[in-house]
């Protein structure tokens, strides 16, 4: 069967469709890690093993879909355990850096506010555009210069005010600047060994649970933090576990849509929507907490989606359009797929 060209208003419809769900399960994601690393967490860290937890979820659903898939059917296509994929050098560094995101976030969570979310993580898409210069050869404009300055600003007042009303722990900024660093790597990573390996965004996201539940667990064991789970309060809890357990199934989630959107369109669009994601976040958190914020942090958000709207419109432009890869060609299954 012959590849068809969707038409681009169909594309639009199937790309918006995957930002939604992505957007859905990004902030559930983070309001469900926060109450697991600050509410219900011991006093021990345990931020390695709720990543790890979360993929061996991740690992164990979809080898549960494949085989409901084998049983009663289905178009889900199967994702395989092929040794040189895991091992080709651009799915573990994907892989390295999905994980170290994770890690860091939750680390970051311990000491920021959600509302304080959108303003730590910002640093993403700088970080973006300097890996896409440096890694993928793009050329830098005078607009990517000024929505970067906008960006910059806008995090050094966010987090001046930041501390000013709520005295957030310097470590937290720390972090955020880590996760910020590995997003902005693991995008692009995603999207080499996508293109090398022709990977769809199933294989991508059980790669990348099996071999971060795999990388970690030494660690689980070697820092203790198995231990400190077992031996706390919330190893019995049953709504932290039940927490646990969902937060497992939206980070498989996220990884599959993350990796369908960037497959769909490119890493840069892919962070352009979290930050705008992460704006309605911020609102959400600061209404849902009651808090009151200064009009300088409120200017520090504000600088912040200046510079990535100024970044977008430079992106949507007729000439530099065509980095978004709107087109989407819908590959029919390979028929060795339909046997296994």
């Amino acid at each position: 069967m012959a590849g068809a060209l969707v038409t681009p208003e169909s594309s639009y419809i199937l790309i918006g469709t995957v930002l939604v769900a992505h957007w859905t399960c990004a902030m559930s994601m983070v309001f469900i890690n926060k109450a697991l690393v600050s509410g219900r967490a011991p006093s021990a860290d345990i931020s390695l093993f709720i990543v790890w937890i979360q993929n061996l979820i991740g690992v164990a659903l979809i080898q549960v879909i494949n085989l409901g898939t084998i049983i009663v059917g289905g178009t889900w296509e199967r994702a395989k355990w092929d040794l040189s994929t895991l091992l080709h050098p651009d799915m573990i560094m994907s892989s390295v850096t999905f994980t170290g995101t994770l890690v860091f976030n939750n680390l970051m969570l311990k000491y920021i506010s959600v509302a304080f979310y959108q303003v730590a993580r910002s640093l993403t898409l700088i970080f973006v555009i300097t890996f896409s210069m440096i890694i993928l050869q793009e050329k830098i404009t005078s607009r990517v210069v000024v929505a970067s300055l906008f960006i910059v600003m806008g995090f050094y007042i966010g987090v001046d005010q930041e501390m000013l009303s709520t005295g957030v722990n310097p470590l937290g900024i720390m972090y955020a600047v880590v996760a910020s660093l590995l997003a902005a790597l693991c995008g692009i990573f995603f999207k080499r060994v996508q293109k090398k390996k022709m990977l769809s965004s199933v294989q991508l996201t059980f790669n990348n649970c099996l071999i971060s539940s795999l990388g970690l667990t030494p660690l689980i064991f070697s820092t203790s933090q198995l231990n400190n789970f077992l031996y706390s309060s919330m190893s019995e809890d049953l709504t932290a576990r039940m927490l646990l357990f969902l937060s497992g199934i939206m980070s498989l989630s996220m990884g599959w849509l993350s990796a369908l959107q960037i497959s769909l369109t490119s890493p840069l669009t892919h962070n352009i929507s979290i930050n705008a994601k992460s704006l309605f976040q911020t609102v959400l958190a600061v209404i849902w907490s009651g808090e009151s914020r200064a009009w300088l942090w409120w200017l520090g958000n504000g600088l912040v989606m200046t510079g990535i709207a100024t970044y977008t419109a430079h992106k949507l432009n007729p000439q530099t359009r065509a980095s978004l890869n709107m087109d989407v060609e819908i590959q029919a299954p390979h028929p060795t797929n339909r046997n296994k």
